[in-house]
């Protein structure tokens, strides 16, 4: 439908039509009274053309009413040629793909030669893209039938398109093309049958609101009330380029995709059906040294030759150096020619004839390559190639992020199992190791690291609502699962109603019960449980035995995760979105400490659980040969406050990108009595030193969930910032950070002052909590001046 706009997040589509429920006549009456119209112009260059052909139409009269029987028009074979003539140009039937058609029927009475060749050619199966359902023929035609409709009836112009992409698959080759459709119904009427209700505004309205709902179209404009009377032209349109580099890009998008097998193969049919060469074989590989570093495979290294086939310095002086080194394109149509290297014989044992090399670049570093393989000599041409030069940056930016992903993991397992230290304190344990290493005695002591009267800073953005969203996803994905589970036994129990199979039907119903009151602790692993164990043996063996269940219980088993084994579409929607606000968060606090340690170096640690937290300390026994000043605490003080901004307007931009509805929560938490840290040996990690500091270990880990006082409403709130402290002179300065950020349009509304309900090990706390400007996108920025205007009493 032409108003219908296709977004990345998938509608399923109602409609329980299994068949076409109006009626729908052939008929040439109204390109006859076209015709007829031209012979009555004596100026038309057709005039004599149609004149022609209205006579001999004088002695077929069954052409002119409704014909019910292909055999009128196989009879008048000819004289149909000469109908079609006004509609189709004769000239371009070997060019265009080009039909006419029976109202909404799938079979062509009439057709170009270009579409006998592509479109109904008997090796050619079209498949409408994206539905999964047995009635996926049957919806476009709704959609085109109310189209036209509301065009005809209700004079309600519409684009008389339809948002479906139609998939050609080539049976002999496997190649695959992809086609949208033009719709010409010049020749087209339609009628109601029965009185009909006027359509108001807010019917249009309501329609389109719910344009994947066609039951409650058909609630509204009931399609058995209307006749089409005529026939229809389509026209076919090559988009496969269009289409397949959407899709590329999409997936490229998802970063398991080029990691994942399955991922890895979707890529691969789609740069075959772009390049229109269904033999073409890909590899991928990422660079986390130089070629000629002598360093070693990365992490990501798909080529096309298997992997323990050849050493990282067989590539040495090979086309991918070539293509490294000189940073183009490196095409070899013939690998049998020039001279023969490890990696060409490799690619030619492989049945590789003909091979593309292609660097991929960022900021003119390669971080990468694809490469291209054909079995059939001279196959592969640059022309092929470049048809994906859109893509390139593509792939250059998702290996880029894949390589970035891989570091944040190895910094992980460098954490799990060493000692992560700080830059900014590696001086003192450099001092410690090395008065181990100077010491003469076996069995030297470790020196105390410890770091006195430095001040804490601490702020968090947490996902509001996570868990409870996280819960639904899984209500939401085992539901579904075991709905699906329970229709394919419902189809079992008709063909054979075993006793077993009303006990496995009640513990589905028993679960689903469950699931609907709410998840509790355990309830996912025994239902996941039960589905691994006795649904998924016993639908397997059901279809062993009756061969009417394949396609269910296939069906069944191609939706659940292949690694996880049970249905993972929610549960992925909410870990996307959490995981994409945690990404955007994390990448500005880091973007923006490095400026803040280029002030004044200080220890920052962040971790990430449904959120991003972090600590921070400083002061002057942290640093060496530097001198600390108050003046740098200020400076990380209103640098925490602007992050908070830069956090809360960039998540709320990407709202529209979250599959999963999700919000973030803000909070600073001040300290102002310095304390003392010490590195814990045995947990290989610093912690707050003294009983009297404990107190403010105690605080962060439960003010997240503190309540105003009197009241149930939280301290922290989408979209605001809440300031937790303990005295009031430590919120005076906040204050005058709070009135600059005011006066620059950062915050905006009413500064609130609120008193907290005591926590326990914690009483006493304030908060300050101000409202963040999303209209204002003036960067936030720090300067010298700036700070000594804010910080000046």
């Amino acid at each position: 439908m032409g108003s219908v706009e296709q977004s990345n997040v998938k509608k399923e589509i109602k409609c329980h039509f299994c068949d076409i429920p109006f009626k729908k006549t052939l008929s040439f009456e109204y390109l006859i009274r076209d015709i007829e119209n031209i012979a009555e112009d004596a100026n038309s260059i057709l005039n004599s053309s149609a004149k022609d052909l209205l006579k001999k139409l004088e002695d077929v009269p069954e052409l002119r009413g409704e014909i019910k029987d292909n055999s009128v028009m196989e009879k008048h074979d000819t004289l149909l040629k000469q109908l079609m003539s006004f509609v189709f140009n004769p000239l371009n039937c070997k060019e265009e793909i080009t039909a006419a058609f029976k109202p909404f029927e799938m079979e062509p009475f009439f057709s170009s030669q270009r579409y006998k060749k592509t479109i109904g050619a008997e090796n050619k199966r079209v498949d409408i893209l994206g539905e999964d359902t047995s009635n996926a023929n049957i919806i476009p035609i709704i959609y085109q039938a109310y189209c036209i409709i509301l065009d005809k009836v209700y004079n309600y112009k519409l684009p008389v398109e339809i948002p479906f992409t139609f998939k050609l698959t080539d049976s002999q080759n496997q190649s695959v093309k992809y086609y949208n459709k033009n719709f010409d119904i010049s020749y087209l009427q339609v009628k109601p049958i029965a009185k009909l209700k006027e359509l108001k505004h807010e019917d249009i309205t309501a329609l389109f609101d719910r344009d994947h709902d066609l039951d409650f179209w058909n609630e509204i404009i009931p399609l058995d009330k209307f006749e089409f009377r005529g026939f229809m032209r389509f026209k076919y349109n090559n988009i496969t380029r269009e289409h397949v580099v959407s899709e590329l890009k999409s997936d490229l998008l998802d970063k398991n995709t080029i990691v994942s097998v399955e991922g890895y193969k979707r890529i691969q049919e789609k740069i075959r059906s772009l390049m229109d060469n269904p033999l073409v074989r890909f590899g991928l590989v990422s660079f986390s040294n130089d070629i000629e570093s002598g360093g070693k495979k990365s992490y990501l290294w798909k080529p096309i030759v298997a992997d323990s086939k050849l050493r990282y310095k067989d590539y040495e002086g090979s086309i991918y150096q070539q293509a490294f080194e000189e940073k183009r394109i490196i095409l070899t149509r013939d690998l049998k020619e020039g001279k023969q290297t490890s990696v060409k014989k490799e690619l030619l044992d492989n049945g590789i004839s003909s091979h593309a090399v292609v660097p991929l670049i960022i900021d003119d570093k390669v971080v990468g390559m694809l490469e291209f393989g054909c079995p059939l000599l001279n196959s592969l041409t640059l022309i092929q190639v470049k048809m994906l030069y859109d893509l390139f940056p593509v792939f250059a930016l998702a290996i880029k992020r894949s390589q970035e992903e891989w570091n944040d993991k190895v910094r992980a397992l460098i954490q799990e199992k060493f000692t992560a230290i700080h830059p900014t304190v590696e001086w003192r344990f450099k001092e410690a190791a090395s008065k181990i290493l100077n010491s003469r005695e076996d069995t030297a002591s470790v020196d105390r690291i410890v770091f006195s009267d430095i001040v804490p800073i601490y702020g968090a953005s947490d996902i509001r609502g996570s868990s409870l969203a996280r819960n639904h996803a899984i209500q939401a994905d085992l539901s579904e699962q075991l709905e699906w589970a329970y229709e394919i036994l419902k189809i079992e129990k008709v063909i054979r109603d075993i006793p077993l199979l009303s006990d496995v039907s009640y513990k589905i119903q028993k679960h689903l019960r469950t699931l609907k009151l709410g998840l509790k602790a355990g309830d996912e692993v025994s239902i996941v449980e039960f589905l691994k164990n006795e649904i998924d043996p016993f639908l397997r063996l059901i279809k062993d035995r009756d061969p009417e269940l394949t396609g269910p219980v296939d069906k069944y088993f191609e939706m659940l995760d292949p690694e996880l084994g049970v249905l993972y579409k929610k549960r992925k929607d909410f870990e996307d979105s959490l995981t994409l606000i945690n990404d955007h968060v994390s990448d500005i606090i880091d973007k923006e400490q490095e400026k803040a340690q280029d002030v004044f170096p200080h220890y920052f640690e962040k971790y990430r659980t449904d959120g991003i937290e972090y600590n921070g300390y400083l002061g002057q026994s942290l640093v060496k040969d530097l001198k600390y000043n108050e003046m740098y605490l200020k400076n990380i003080r209103l640098w925490q406050l602007l992050v908070k901004v830069k956090i809360a307007r960039k998540i709320n931009q990407i709202q529209s990108e979250l599959r999963t509805k999700l919000d973030i929560t803000q909070l600073i938490l001040v300290h102002s009595n310095p304390l003392s840290i010490e590195f814990r040996q045995d947990e290989k990690k610093f912690d707050v030193a003294g009983a009297y500091n404990i107190r403010y270990e105690i605080t962060k880990k439960r003010i997240d969930k503190a309540l105003v006082k009197g009241t149930n409403e939280r301290v922290t709130q989408v979209g605001k910032i809440a300031i937790i402290y303990s005295y009031v002179e430590e919120i005076a300065e906040y204050k005058r950070y709070i009135d600059y950020m005011m006066a620059q349009g950062y915050l905006t509304g009413d500064l609130e002052e609120l008193e907290l309900e005591d926590l326990k090990g914690a009483s006493g706390l304030k908060a300050l909590r101000v409202q963040v400007n999303f209209k204002n996108e003036k960067s936030c920025h720090i300067n010298q001046q700036v700070l000594q205007e804010v910080t000046d009493e």
